[in-house]
């Protein structure tokens, strides 16, 4: 019997007719994912620019947090420059000292606003003092010349003054001045709200005769949200609480100078909240939750 004779009665057979080119046998395997990719792809109606960046996305080698970073302060495309600062913030790397200065020099320098909050609020997660220092540098751009650090928008001044009240609690000696007059100048200037409410959240952290004028003033914001942070910073400082009412905050005052911070450090119970810590908090709100599935008898 013929060989020809014998393929074509074995249809499994794996010998090559002749004339025909020999295929490894394991040549479908290999080509399977790839030709199973592409399909999904063009059976989801791709264009030619979406087939090509859907392909890079999954054939391209992934980055490392540094060369995220290289991109993050070089791409022409801002988009590109958030997405790989982005990146870099959410590595385990991010708080080592390489990304700690790319964070803060992107934070100082960056044009495109989003892209240099995503590092401003990265630059905070770190608790790194340098934070701090970029902050405080940001927030009083106007002394440093513009090739130190770009004056900021709306945008990124809100973002950079509640980085800042966020860490004022661990604000060395040598800047609780700077960080204090800083926040001063923001409650009475910012053109924000968000700026503003951040410094009235801020100065919570200085006990001093001033602050407490700044935010008795603070009281008479046109933004409501600003007005009630005020209240309750003032709150904290002194202990007890005027309801926003300036006039009443002016009077006690000059009834108690030297000693306004007697019983600072705790608010009043109106402005307290029903829990403290996180376990009280998963508390009260499962009380609550019960107490409205399975609510009590009605009052006669």
């Amino acid at each position: 019997m013929s060989s020809n004779m014998w393929n074509s009665s074995n249809p499994n057979s794996t010998s090559p007719r002749p004339g025909s080119k020999s295929r490894h046998p394991d040549t479908p395997r290999r080509t399977a994912p790839l030709v199973a990719a592409l399909g999904l792809l063009l059976a989801a109606g791709c264009t030619d620019q979406q087939f090509d960046t859907s392909f890079k996305k999954v054939f391209t080698p992934k980055r490392t947090p540094q060369q995220y970073m290289l991109v993050a302060v070089s791409d022409a495309d801002p988009d590109q420059r958030r997405i790989a600062v982005a990146k870099v913030a959410e590595s385990k790397r991010c708080g080592e000292d390489w990304a700690i200065k790319g964070f803060a020099t992107i934070a100082l320098l960056e044009s495109d606003p989003q892209t240099r909050c995503v590092a401003i609020r990265a630059l905070g997660r770190t608790h790194d003092p340098r934070a701090i220092e970029t902050c405080l540098k940001i927030l009083n751009s106007d002394d440093y010349p513009p090739a130190d650090v770009r004056p900021p928008d709306d945008l990124c001044r809100g973002d950079t003054t509640g980085v800042l009240a966020d860490l004022v609690g661990e604000v060395p000696d040598r800047l609780r001045d700077k960080v204090r007059e800083t926040f001063l100048k923001e409650l009475k200037q910012a053109p924000d709200r968000e700026s503003r409410i951040a410094a009235a959240r801020g100065l919570q952290a200085f006990p001093r005769p001033e602050v407490v004028d700044a935010l008795i003033a603070g009281l008479r914001d046109d933004d409501f949200a600003v007005v009630y942070q005020c209240e309750v910073s003032l709150a904290w400082l002194t202990g007890v609480t005027h309801n926003c009412d300036a006039y009443q905050w002016s009077q006690w005052v000059e009834a108690h100078a030297g000693h306004l911070f007697d019983h600072g450090g705790r608010l009043p119970e109106g402005l307290r909240r029903p829990y403290e810590g996180r376990w009280d908090r998963l508390a009260y709100q499962s009380k609550e939750f019960f107490r409205w599935l399975i609510p009590g008898a009605k009052e006669k």
